[in-house]
């Protein structure tokens, strides 16, 4: 009786194959072949191979860290996203509607996010907990420094900023109702430096080396699997170019702004998974 396959031995099957079908779909040379494994040799040359696996980590988590929310068309859920490295634990718990913690002077234009948080059955989620995070407009988050962001050399220098500044944890209302007011968020680069291997890549591909406009959050509700994910906002050119891969459209939401209102407005329901359906 023959052995069981390794996993290694199943994972790579299954690389090769699709690796096989890009080199007959595009027909790939052998030099062209020959010149992605000059680049990978770079780009270990240049100590760039843990900063490379940005163009599929999003990817590899999304199989992993997001598997409780994979198909989202199936059940109308909400997108898993990538929770990052800039969360901080323990942020104020404020009822809604809520202000998130923020200086006086606050730079940004003033947002208010609002929505309500369900079930994939539409039943409202009461007292359900949003963490939220984000970006200043300054381009900078608070509570932590540069190091959170390794290997990417990403400059943040929070100096001065209060630790939980534009960071809550914001609970649904009696009918799953939220509201936060915030600022926009401001823009995060990846810290690719120039004129490396990578970054000769991402120029070739035509990506940008930043991440488009978004806010973070943990939604968690008793009964439901948590749901981490982004919300992100239209009109953003990043979108659609950016290193990490394209943004789920249903992530992307679009501001609007009265003019008697001095702040833009913008709604996204979270909709989670009940915990029973983890086995399913």
């Amino acid at each position: 009786m023959s052995e069981p396959e390794s996993r290694l031995q199943v994972v790579f099957a299954d690389l090769r194959r699709a690796v096989d079908d890009v080199i007959l779909k595009h027909e790939v040379t052998l030099d062209e072949l020959l010149a992605t494994l000059d680049w990978v040799r770079q780009v270990a040359d240049a100590g760039q191979l843990q900063a490379a696996s940005i163009l599929f980590y999003k990817t590899v988590l999304k199989a992993t860290a997001g598997a409780s929310y994979a198909h989202p068309e199936k059940d109308g859920a909400s997108y898993w996203e990538m929770e990052g490295p800039a969360r901080i634990p323990d942020s104020p718990v404020l009822p809604s509607p809520a202000v998130l913690p923020m200086r006086p002077d606050e730079p940004g234009e003033p947002l208010v996010v609002s929505g309500t948080v369900r079930t994939t059955a539409g039943t409202p989620l009461p007292g359900a907990v949003l963490d939220v995070w984000q970006i200043d407009a300054d381009d900078v988050y608070s509570g932590v420094d540069s190091s959170a962001f390794l290997p990417l050399d990403i400059p943040n220098d929070s100096t001065g900023i209060p630790t939980y500044n534009l960071r809550a944890r914001v609970v649904t209302d009696v009918d799953g109702r939220y509201e936060f007011r915030t600022v926009m968020p401001g823009t995060e680069t990846f810290g690719l430096p120039p004129d490396t291997p990578l970054t000769t890549l991402v120029d070739a591909l035509r990506l940008q080396g930043m991440r488009p406009l978004h806010i973070h959050s943990i939604v968690s509700a008793a009964g439901c699997l948590p749901l981490t994910t982004q919300i992100y906002f239209d009109g953003d050119p990043l979108v659609t170019s950016t290193v990490e891969g394209a943004v789920p459209a249903a992530a992307v939401k679009s501001t609007t702004r009265e003019p008697d209102r001095p702040h833009r407005s913008l709604t996204y329901d979270f909709v989670l998974r009940p915990a029973s359906q983890i086995n399913h």
